[in-house]
């Protein structure tokens, strides 16, 4: 009588212990890459706002009127920020609907909306707008939560510092660092 070889239990264990570990190595590499993904976008699309801004800047000769102070902007003591003042440049940027005509007077798109996006908002890639700090008084520097930056215009993608809820600032995907 010939037996026929069959896994025994503790192989099977081992089979699915291994295989396990490594879904759990391959997962943690995916959610890396997808965090880096967003990261990059984040970058290339607050690198378009700033070129956009510039090209206002060499148009006009002088930046979008803003009526708020650029350092509450990127507050983020309590873990919120205010993107009224960000959603306002950005619809005079794209020539929105709602956009202040006298403050594009040409009527020049500086900035093409993102794709897929059906209200023609501007947000960074996890779903927050982008928050925009300009420098209003022309001195060639903003302030911002305490740190000067001499910069004309300044950015921040802080969906991902939101998102995860942390006190780390190096959350937020800038301009400026």
């Amino acid at each position: 009588m010939v037996r026929k070889r069959a896994f025994t239990l503790i192989e099977l264990l081992v089979v699915i212990v291994i295989i396990g570990i490594l879904i759990t190595l391959v997962s943690h590499g995916l959610r890396a890459a997808k965090r880096n993904a967003k990261i990059a976008q984040a970058r290339i699309e607050m690198s378009s706002i700033e070129t956009a801004l510039k090209s206002y800047w060499n148009k006009y000769g002088r930046l979008p009127s803003a009526t708020y102070d650029s350092d509450q902007v990127f507050s983020m003591d309590d873990g919120t920020v205010e993107a009224d003042e960000s959603s306002a440049v950005i619809s005079i940027l794209m020539l929105t609907d709602d956009a202040d005509e006298s403050l594009n007077p040409s009527q020049v798109v500086f900035l093409e909306p993102q794709s897929g996006v059906p209200d023609g908002t501007f947000r960074d890639p996890w779903g927050y707008s982008y928050r925009i700090a300009l420098d209003t008084d022309y001195d060639g520097t903003i302030d911002i939560d305490g740190e000067t930056v001499r910069r004309k215009v300044a950015l921040a993608a802080v969906g991902l510092y939101i998102l995860n809820g942390s006190s780390d600032t190096n959350d937020q995907v800038t301009t400026w660092r």
